[in-house]
């Protein structure tokens, strides 16, 4: 496809013209023996014809192989890639992370203590009782000096040894000389008024209704008074729940063995006639109350 010119013997070293003009190693190869080859080593059309002579000063040996030219197409693309650098992530920064962890909200569970309230440890609490036991003792003995010297005769009036303590632990517990002391005193002071009614009529038959009002009556008596104490709306809330339903059983036990089984020979009554009416108004209310609140809900 190309002729290749003989070299002279005198030729002289490679890249060094020979003088005047003979013996010149370079090689011209025109548009005109390149019409049979590939496209590939034809001019492009925007390339004029003499530029696009391949010169070789080298010898075939040295030559270096032919680099394969495409065609502007698919240089375009390749050189927009490389032009644009593919996108990177930002490092994360280490303060932010150690911030995001450092600064985890609470759970939803925690709710921070009010202030002035403190809850008493193990040691307080023995030190309470033990003032508390010590205050009711002091109160029992000045009793006991009093039926001792004024001849006051305690056989009608014996309901008074529950009630003087159960009133002490109240007071007690209510001042905080003693912490737990408000549910014992309600229990004792409640026991101690029903055992004074039942022994001014002697109505014993009564406790098969009268036990709701001791428990869960007086742990809900004790535990409102705790609320009132420290203006504590949880507390205050429990004790009315518990008070609410042993009044409730009251009432249904009340008129199940006083007034339907009449185990007691004690006449009620305004309150015996009543009992049987007033739980169905109570029962109804609590249904619409509750039927209100779940369509409120819903």
């Amino acid at each position: 496809m190309t002729k290749r010119k003989r070299s002279n013997p005198k030729e002289t070293a490679p890249g060094t013209p020979a003088a005047g003009g003979e013996g010149d190693p370079t090689v011209h190869v025109s548009s005109d023996m390149l019409a049979g080859s590939p496209d590939v080593f034809a001019p492009s059309k925007d390339t004029p014809a003499e530029s696009s002579a391949i010169t070789s000063d080298v010898t075939p040996e040295e030559a270096p192989a032919p680099a394969v030219e495409t065609s502007s197409a698919f240089d375009e693309p390749a050189s927009a890639s490389a032009e644009t650098p593919a996108p990177t992530e930002a490092p994360a920064e280490p303060g932010a992370t150690e911030a995001a962890i450092t600064s985890t909200p609470p759970p939803p569970a925690y709710q921070p203590r009010p202030p002035g309230i403190v809850t008493p440890g193990p040691s307080q609490r023995r030190g309470g009782s033990t003032v508390a036991l010590g205050v009711v003792l002091v109160v029992l003995g000045l009793f006991a000096l009093l039926v001792q010297f004024t001849g006051f005769d305690p056989g009608g009036s014996w309901p008074l040894f529950i009630v003087i303590p159960g009133l002490t632990l109240l007071i007690v517990g209510f001042v905080s000389l003693g912490t737990g002391a408000l549910i014992p005193g309600a229990i004792l002071t409640v026991i101690g008024l029903i055992l004074a009614y039942m022994n001014a009529t002697q109505d014993w038959p009564a406790w098969a209704f009268a036990w709701p009002l001791v428990a869960p009556g007086g742990v809900g008596l004790g535990i409102w008074l705790q609320g009132l104490r420290n203006h504590d709306a949880q507390l205050l809330r429990q004790g009315r729940v518990l008070m609410f339903v042993a009044l409730l059983i009251f009432m249904i036990a009340f008129v199940i063995f006083g007034t339907i089984f009449r185990i007691s020979d004690t006449n009620y009554g305004l309150f015996g006639k009543a009992a049987l009416p007033g739980l169905l108004i109570v029962i109804g209310f609590l249904l619409l109350a509750r039927s209100i609140q779940s369509n409120r809900t819903s």
